[in-house]
């Protein structure tokens, strides 16, 4: 079986959940809201869509999902094809993400995800301008919380 190891297990966990909960500011969490599930042998984040407009109400839409790999002590890393518009009506169609399909890491796949450097995921999700606090992207604070969230070190800033 390809079951997460239980201490990687708790790892992914606390790391998708800061992830998910910081990664729209407080003022977006009406239009956008990312969950994160983890499976004994996968993690996959999704977006809750508002049903029918109505607040409060959640229906996920899978956005990206990381596979483990026991026998090779891997993630493989995996996209949602399936068209968003069709929301949960349609069953997810996973494709292997190609740029960065597996890695030892998890930590180097959720970057991927967040950079999102092919529009798979953010350009999918719904107010995608919602990951940033202003139109021309991160503010300083905002990118040092998700470095932080991310594990990286922050770029240093032009003036």
């Amino acid at each position: 079986m390809n079951a997460i190891p239980e201490h990687t297990a708790r790892l992914v966990e606390h790391l998708l959940s800061a992830y998910c909960e910081r990664i729209c500011p407080p003022t977006a969490r009406f239009a956008v809201v990312l969950r994160h599930r983890l499976d004994p042998d996968r993690a996959t984040i999704h977006e809750l869509r508002r049903i029918c407009g109505v607040p409060g109400t959640g229906q996920p839409f899978p956005l990206a999902q990381f596979r483990f790999r026991a026998a090779q002590n891997d993630w493989a890393f995996f996209f949602n094809a399936a068209s968003p518009e069709a929301g949960a009506e349609q069953p997810p169609r996973w494709r292997r993400y190609r740029p960065l399909p597996r890695s030892r890491h998890f930590v180097e796949l959720l970057r991927e995800f967040d950079a999102d450097p092919r529009g798979l995921f953010w350009g999918r999700v719904n107010g995608k301008s919602l990951r940033w606090c202003r139109a021309e992207g991160r503010c300083g604070a905002c990118n040092e919380r998700y470095c932080q969230v991310l594990g990286i070190r922050p770029a240093l800033q032009s003036r």
